[in-house]
């Protein structure tokens, strides 16, 4: 354990958490998973929060682009996709690959139960200009593209340049930046950014806070760090 703070919750109360390494955030989840809450119900519950804390943010049809990656980070964003549609949110979500392709799991599967209830747009594989079409007058973005396992010094395309994407549409365009978990680019373990690091806004951080996003170097990247407990 990491200490303890005291953080706000999606739902709009506080609560005290440990802080942990990225290494206990994982063993939390397996213990949380053999008692019988399965890592698909975990996601679930991760983008119903990231879509919770969106929604306390924008009006009925404001628009919403969720970068997804192809891992489980992505996997919440899909999920939260899916509820802020039904939220009546005019929500369009990029992802590099269709949900078919996906390989990580539960991420596929939320990604494929999500495709099938619809309601938004999905963009697979855009070009530079298209994402650059879909984040024009957007009011969120939700950052769900890289999670707590990232711990390099430099993001792969096509992340790197959506990160850049993003993090000009909130300069130029005022655009809000949610991420979901830990802000893409930054190492959750350390709180050191790669060259290209999301900056958000607020980070909804699932089930407890992560020791490198407490880091003063972080909170530029990191913005309010809300806590979406899950269990």
């Amino acid at each position: 354990m990491e200490g303890l703070v005291t953080l706000p919750c999606v739902d709009g109360t506080e609560r005290d958490a440990h802080v942990l390494s990225v290494p206990e955030v994982v063993a939390l989840e397996q213990r949380i998973a053999t008692k019988g809450t399965s890592l698909l119900e975990l996601m679930t519950r991760a983008g119903t929060a990231l879509a919770q804390a969106v929604e306390k943010m924008t009006t009925a049809e404001s628009r919403v682009v969720i970068l997804a990656g192809s891992g489980n980070n992505g996997g919440d964003g899909w999920v939260a996709a899916s509820q802020l549609a039904k939220a009546r949110r005019d929500v369009v979500l990029a992802t590099k690959a269709a949900p078919e392709e996906l390989t990580a799991e539960p991420a596929r599967t939320a990604a494929m139960n999500a495709l099938a209830r619809g309601g938004f747009e999905v963009f697979v594989a855009p070009d530079a200009r298209q994402l650059a079409e879909m984040l024009n007058s957007t009011s969120v973005i939700v950052d769900a593209i890289l999670g707590t396992g990232f711990a390099h010094d430099q993001v792969r395309a096509p992340y790197c340049w959506w990160i850049q994407q993003a993090n000009a549409a909130r300069s130029e365009q005022g655009a809000i930046t949610v991420t979901a978990d830990c802000p893409s680019g930054l190492n959750a373990q350390t709180g050191i950014a790669a060259r290209e690091c999301i900056e958000a806004d607020i980070t909804v951080t699932m089930l407890a806070p992560k020791v490198g996003l407490m880091d003063p170097a972080a909170q530029p990247y990191v913005g309010t760090l809300v806590l979406a407990p899950l269990v």
